[in-house]
């Protein structure tokens, strides 16, 4: 014999399950969202220096920023003005590199280059450069997604191989590129971040 009671109980249990899976669904769904905007954090400069900054600012935010040399990349451009800091943090994702420069045309802060050298030892599998490029590929491709653009070519008098990948993140692009051991028995890692071309 059933109670009245009964099926209450059913439809108010039911009820409780749909409200309770309704509310974990709505929890997942901003938790995606969240982590989801997380990988899309922008760039919009390096540091302190925002793109478009000029020499003039840069130079108050930086007092020990100083010009090192100029680069030609278009013989009817002007050329690039880098400048370099005295005191220079060469640390950029826990990887520790041997200069950054910052690169100003038009008088306006445009991008930064970081450098890294690295050689083979006699215990070494891996290079620090190589690591650096694994390790620095591996957190971008977390926090940004699979890259605009990846490639990987082999340069065959030495098998050297070159790696390269680029982020178009908001206002910047940014680009590591691994070239692995050649003639000099050293490899370099390169990381640019600049402006995304217009």
């Amino acid at each position: 014999m059933m109670h009245s009671g009964t099926p209450d109980r059913i439809r108010t249990s039911v009820i409780g399950i749909l409200a309770m899976i309704g509310i974990v669904l709505l929890l997942e769904t901003v938790g995606f969202a969240q982590r989801t905007g997380q990988k899309g954090r922008g760039i919009d400069g390096f540091r302190e220096l925002r793109w478009g900054t000029s020499i003039e600012q840069s130079s108050k935010i930086y007092q020990d920023l100083y010009f090192d040399k100029y680069v030609i990349s278009d013989s009817k451009e002007e050329p690039w003005k880098v400048y370099v800091r005295k005191v220079e943090n060469g640390e950029i994702e826990n990887v520790t590199f041997d200069s950054i420069e910052y690169w100003f045309k038009g008088g306006h802060f445009y991008q930064i280059r970081a450098v890294l050298h690295s050689r083979i030892g006699p215990r070494t599998l891996v290079t620090q450069a190589e690591s650096a490029f694994d390790k620095i590929n591996g957190r971008w491709r977390n926090r940004y997604g699979d890259p605009f653009d990846h490639k990987v070519d082999y340069v065959t008098e030495f098998i050297v191989v070159v790696r390269k990948a680029t982020w178009i993140v908001d206002h910047s692009a940014i680009t590591i590129s691994y070239e692995g051991i050649g003639k000099t028995n050293e490899d370099l890692l390169t990381l640019t971040m600049q402006e995304k071309p217009k």
